[in-house]
């Protein structure tokens, strides 16, 4: 599936969008208030099936679509769900209507699509977007959606298929150490420092925050004051995102197999916070694997107990490394150790026997089944 994002042009009808957003969080906090009435009565949970009856009988009192409503129940059973198995801390609760940020369309049911006009048919209004590109296959959903700026997307899921992109395969491998004080290490000694972003605007966003505090509530300088920081936040977000992209294709264009360590990365943000959001080692380690998925490459992750850092080529451990040291000696063969380097070329041996182990085991399996 291949997904399309284009920006909706925004204009007096725009305004009607926020009307369905509306809707759409009082359909969902009348849901959430009959789970709760009906808990307290009966002990018991109201399955999906039964809320859609529900709001069938009713539906077209609102201004969303039918499907639209379903999506927003199935969203909200899948909340319970995942609270009921312990997936969650907490099960879903009640929003505000300015929280309520996208609703959804089903196949292509509830709206008209045609060239670069968007038309809600329970709103009987027509939307012009952006058409930057257009799309292909057949469309499976349809999302609209409102940014903290007040500007407006319509997203756009086919079933089309991505093409793969040209790559010429050389069996290059590289093992990479994720670090604070350097972005990352490579098993070939290099190092890659990612510029912080969010610590270079640092002083600038505290500067719009602490603005946007002295403001008067409701009024249109805190609306002001409020687009100006979000402002901000989005082009940080873009910055790093577009450099990851960047890095991502560079990576997976240079290697055909690529060695991470499986980090616990909600334990490193408890730790060190803020850098470790600034750096989003796990939004680019999704990256990375969605780009080797098009360029037919191999991203391995290494187990997050292996002792990179500590085990020399000769086979000693040591035990005693304490975060500060970046150096050592090992005191059997004499070696000088670069913690970080080690620590790549570690996660390099220990991916290539990983990839060698699953591969004969994937012979193993055809042979029998050949047999």
């Amino acid at each position: 599936m291949i997904t399309y994002k284009y920006r909706l042009y925004t204009t007096k009808k725009t305004r009607s969008i926020d009307a369905m957003l509306h809707e759409c969080a009082f359909v969902w906090n009348h849901a959430l208030a009959l789970q709760k009435r009906y808990y307290k009565l009966y002990k018991k949970f109201i399955p999906y099936i039964r809320m859609a009856k529900h709001f069938a009988k009713s539906y077209k009192r609102y201004l969303i679509h039918s499907q639209t409503l379903q999506e927003i129940l199935e969203r909200q059973d899948s909340a319970y769900q995942r609270f009921f198995k312990h997936l969650s801390k907490r099960p879903p609760k009640f929003r505000k209507a300015s929280d309520f940020t996208t609703f959804v369309f089903k196949g292509q049911g509830g709206y008209t699509l045609q060239d670069n006009k968007f038309k809600i048919n329970r709103l009987n209004k027509t939307f012009k977007f952006s058409l930057s590109r257009p799309y292909e296959g057949k469309i499976k959903t349809l999302s609209v959606k409102r940014s903290p700026l007040g500007e407006y997307y319509i997203i756009i899921v086919t079933d089309a298929t991505a093409r793969p992109y040209g790559k010429t395969h050389n069996g290059a491998s590289v093992g990479i150490d994720f670090g604070l004080k350097t972005y990352m290490t490579f098993s070939s000694g290099e190092r890659l420092a990612q510029p912080q972003y969010l610590k270079n605007n640092l002083t600038e966003l505290r500067k719009l925050s602490k603005n946007h505090s002295k403001k008067q509530r409701g009024s249109n300088n805190k609306e002001r004051a409020r687009k100006q920081l979000c402002r901000l936040h989005e082009k940080i977000a873009n910055q790093r995102r577009d450099y990851q992209w960047k890095l991502a294709h560079e990576l997976c264009r240079k290697y055909d197999n690529i060695f991470i360590e499986d980090l616990v990365l909600s334990g490193m943000c408890k730790k060190w916070g803020r850098k470790m959001n600034d750096y989003a080692h796990g939004e680019f380690i999704l990256l990375l694997q969605y780009m080797a998925q098009k360029y037919g490459c191999n991203v391995v992750k290494v187990g997050r107990w292996f002792a990179s850092s500590r085990l020399c080529p000769c086979g000693y451990k040591n035990n005693t490394l304490t975060l500060k040291d970046r150096e050592w000696i090992c005191p059997e063969c004499g070696r000088v150790h670069d913690r970080d380097v080690l620590a790549a070329n570690n996660i390099l041996g220990e991916g290539i026997h990983l990839l060698e182990s699953n591969c004969k085991s994937v012979v193993a399996c055809a042979t029998r089944q050949l047999r």
